[in-house]
């Protein structure tokens, strides 16, 4: 055989089940660090900063190109990450129960597991001022995706599929269609007034309607103005600021609830197809990363695109429709490009790196809460809208850098993370030791 019939049989043979855990755990360090670049933007400066970055965040290139980038290749997939990770780590957790006295006893388990997890979401976003905390989402999730880890994998794709099938239609018909009729109705009464034609009192309504729902573009500094006075306040303010955006997104618990749920099936699939504990080969991961992203990329950019062109306005709907599909993509789409990438440099310190920081996964989620609040809120430094998207970065480059040294750091001296000591001696009811 060639050398180079040699090497391509090599790519298609399956890697050794000992390289499984560490694959897993780079994965989930991805998803850690990147969680934090969409995150930080909420941490530092006025929430139009997601969806406007011609409103905050700074203007000229550079801040508008990496909210560019963000909006295509982290925004949503990084969540999706963590969600497949959580998938995963269910069946993984359970897996005793094919012993004689495992399924009560793993079941007991993992529901207490999942219910600290719920305490630690709750502690996240009011003690420690995350209102975009995703623990309790996944706590509540974890709760009802449990039942279905016994389904086949195929079984559990096609759960999955129906329901981003169902977001797509909810988004379409219930969300965003809606919404451009209404704008579109109240553009063609403002040109009847304008026009000097008589309006009946439901047109009138209807107009002061979509005024009231878009008054935040044409008030944007004053809304700016005023949210940096809350976050930025006395430790009051900040709290009260803080509770009343998790009551606001607690609204819509149920949404990111089944988002959640909708990414752990998959989860569980890509386990039982051994694609997410990195034994397929790298003619696989190659392939599935490519096919990912030509679909993930191609919908992203579209989007992003028309968004610039039509400058943001809010009757735009059509690109929102496939926003799952474009996600779910890009999530797999990182999955297949980060098992290449390991296949070669596992042994790199780049990639220890990541493994470590998967490792602590929980500590570091919740520590670039703490970090973050520190520097940006009243609670800290109050520097909250007062850095443009690229400094932003540059502050979030160094939290990262701190937290992948400090993981690799703990990790050569304990055998847990300190909040993952903590979770774990929760659930089991006792601690373990800590010190290697």
């Amino acid at each position: 055989m060639s050398d180079l019939q040699s090497a391509s049989a090599a790519m298609d043979q399956p890697s050794p089940a000992s390289s499984r855990i560490d694959g897993l755990d780079a994965l989930r360090g991805v998803a850690v660090l990147g969680i934090f670049v969409i995150n930080i933007i909420g941490f530092s400066m006025p929430w139009l900063g997601f969806s406007y970055p011609t409103l905050a965040g700074g203007d000229g290139a550079l801040n508008y190109g990496l909210w560019t980038f963000t909006e295509i290749f982290i925004e949503g997939s990084m969540r999706g990450l963590f969600s497949l990770m959580f998938g995963a780590g269910v069946i993984l957790f359970t897996q005793r129960a094919i012993y004689p006295d495992g399924p009560i006893k793993v079941a007991d388990l993992y529901y207490r597991r999942t219910l600290w997890l719920i305490v630690f979401g709750l502690v996240h976003a009011y003690a420690l001022l995350m209102p975009g905390d995703i623990l309790l989402i996944y706590g509540i999730a974890g709760l009802i995706v449990f039942p279905f880890r016994i389904l086949s994998a195929r079984k559990l794709a096609l759960l999955a599929g129906f329901i981003a099938a169902g977001f797509m239609l909810h988004d379409t018909f219930v969300t965003e269609l809606p919404e451009t009729r209404r704008g579109l109705e109240a553009q063609a009464i403002q040109a009847m007034i304008e026009a000097g034609d008589e309006i009946t009192d439901e047109q009138m309504d209807k107009l002061g309607a979509w005024e009231e729902e878009t008054q935040y573009l044409r008030d944007y500094d004053t809304i700016i103005q005023e949210d940096i006075g809350n976050r930025t306040g006395d430790v009051d303010t900040v709290y009260s600021t803080n509770a009343s955006e998790v009551d606001v997104s607690t609204e819509g618990l149920t949404w990111w609830v089944v988002d959640a749920f909708m990414m752990m099936l998959i989860g569980m699939a890509f386990y039982k197809w051994r694609i997410i504990t990195g034994e397929r080969s790298v003619r696989f991961y190659v392939t599935l990363a490519v096919c990912a992203y030509a679909i993930g990329l191609a919908l992203r950019i579209w989007a992003v695109w028309n968004r610039w062109d039509a400058d943001f306005s809010p009757l735009l709907w059509l690109e929102w429709v496939p926003y799952q599909v474009a996600r779910i993509a890009m999530t797999i789409g990182h999955v297949g490009l980060v098992f290449v990438l390991w296949k070669f440099f596992s042994s790199s310190l780049p990639m220890r790196a990541l493994t470590a920081a998967g490792r602590m996964a929980l500590t570091n989620y919740i520590s670039q809460t703490v970090i973050a609040n520190l520097i940006f809120t009243g609670v800290g430094l109050g520097l909250y809208g007062a850095l443009d998207r690229a400094q932003v970065y540059g502050v979030m480059i160094v939290i990262l850098a701190a937290q992948l040294t400090f993981s690799m750091w703990w990790l050569a001296r304990f055998r847990f993370g300190p909040l993952e000591w903590g979770w774990r001696a929760l659930t089991y009811g006792q601690g373990s030791r800590l010190r290697k």
